[in-house]
């Protein structure tokens, strides 16, 4: 005889599968795994920015220099690029999410 681990049914020794669940009795024999360890942290994150700005650039300078810092974040990062201007004063900023320590 032999006890289905999945539903408890008794069988006899010669079915090799539960009839009530259809567990095979192959996975009878394999071992459990281990028991699940302490729940990991969730990750905190923190906002950050980082900001181009120029007098002398070029609005396409700026931008490209914002997109190729986003780039290199990833998209799951980014949240917003923002831009702004003062005169001749360009400025940049992309905003972008950091897992904090």
């Amino acid at each position: 005889m032999w006890t289905c681990k999945q539903c408890g049914a008794k069988l006899q020794d010669q079915f090799t599968a539960c009839w009530k669940c259809a567990l095979p009795r192959q996975a009878e024999a394999t071992v459990d795994p281990a028991p699940p360890g302490p729940e990991p942290k969730p990750i905190r994150w923190r906002l950050q920015y980082e900001v181009f700005r120029g007098t002398l650039s070029s609005w396409a300078d700026l931008f490209t220099r914002a997109s190729d810092f986003a780039s290199v974040l990833g998209p799951e990062r980014v949240l917003t690029i923002s831009h702004s201007c003062d005169h001749s004063d360009g400025v940049v900023t992309v905003w972008y999410w950091v897992p904090e320590q």
